[in-house]
């Protein structure tokens, strides 16, 4: 199943934030280094598929994947094995 209308930048920045490692609800957090980076995370968290923060003074923005994020991510992981 393809998810609809997730660009490559979408699917990439889903893929990256895996589960954590405590609770496994939650995805780790992806860092924000560039606009084009704050651009896929503010659509992602518009599709209700994790959230960002940030930036905030030194710190830079942070995205993660929340529990409908890392679903879609579980159906893009073999997907991306077959390509």
């Amino acid at each position: 199943m393809t998810w609809p209308n997730l660009t490559p930048r979408q699917q990439a920045m889903l893929i990256d934030s895996e589960p954590d490692d405590v609770t496994g609800t939650e995805g780790v957090g992806i860092e924000l280094r560039t606009g084009a980076d704050y651009a896929v995370a503010k659509a992602l968290e518009r599709r209700k598929l994790g959230h960002r923060q940030g930036p905030g003074g030194f710190l830079p923005g942070m995205y993660w994947n929340n529990a409908t994020g890392l679903a879609v991510r579980a159906a893009l992981k073999p997907e991306r094995t077959k390509e």
